[in-house]
């Protein structure tokens, strides 16, 4: 699934990856700690100006790297951030360094050992990314604007499979049972906005596609979903790639502004 965190669902045996996400994303704005505004609600991300990447790459050799705008049209990522925030203040940065050499790169079957051995739980593994995409996607150096919606409910989600481990420790399960899974938001998914990246399709409420229904039947966990080129690049030919007017200009994780991030794939 891309770099932010969670793992790719076309091979059970790929590398677990940032979203980071899909590299991993995020801390605050500046040193990953939150300010407040007048009503004690914290502020975890301020938008930054454009201007300098725009300046940059306004006359880059591949002219759909040319962007026009970075920041998200109509989303505040402080809408997206804030329901979990607190969870995600159960991860420590010393446990995540622990977990980061048993985790990041290494394929499923190893991740469902360490967890089978009690090393980590599901849980852990579901915060361990979670953190991660705040560590990168809320620091204006690294942010990739890759994240539309975090499910409010992935803590939980996780917590029944170490529930489910515990009564049933022997039960043959699926390898993705128990895996965060970052979808692509153009995939339909039940108690989140499915919106292709488009305005007009914002606050549009879907049913879980079939790809979904699967996964969930096997166990995954749904950790949220991810930017894309509006309409998935169908409306656009030679336009900025990995822009939508609700996740904003997608940017590679290898390179910000220096390598493209694909069309509808873009924040995967």
């Amino acid at each position: 699934m891309g770099m932010l965190f969670p793992f790719k669902i076309s091979d059970f045996r790929c590398k677990a990856v940032l979203v980071v996400l899909v590299v991993s994303l995020l801390g605050c704005r500046q040193h990953g700690e939150s300010t407040e505004n007048s009503e004690n609600i914290p502020v975890l991300w301020q938008p930054v100006s454009d201007s300098a990447l725009l300046a940059a790459n306004a006359n880059h050799p591949v002219p759909r790297l040319r962007f026009k705008r970075i920041q998200p049209l109509i989303t505040d990522k402080n809408q997206i951030f804030l329901a979990l925030n607190a969870a995600v203040k159960a991860m420590d940065d010393e446990t995540y360094q622990r977990l980061l050499p048993l985790i990041l790169d290494q394929p499923i079957p190893i991740i469902q050992q360490h967890i089978s051995n009690g090393i980590f739980t599901y849980e852990q593994l579901t915060l361990f990314f979670l953190y991660r995409i705040y560590r990168y996607e809320l620091n204006a150096d690294t942010t990739l604007h890759t994240i539309l919606a975090l499910n409010s409910d992935v803590i939980q989600q996780a917590r029944n499979c170490d529930e489910v481990l515990r009564l049933l420790p022997h039960e043959n399960r699926h390898p993705i049972f128990g895996m965060p899974v970052l979808l692509k938001d153009n995939i339909g998914t039940f108690g989140m906005p499915t919106t292709a990246g488009a305005a007009a399709l914002k606050d549009h409420m879907a049913e879980d596609a079939f790809i979904v229904r699967r996964l969930r039947e096997k166990g995954a966990v749904i950790l949220g979903k991810v930017n894309l080129s509006e309409w998935a690049y169908y409306f656009c030919e030679g336009c900025p790639v990995g822009y939508s007017a609700v996740g904003g200009q997608t940017l590679n994780p290898y390179g910000r502004g220096v390598f493209e991030t694909g069309g509808s794939s873009s924040g995967s």
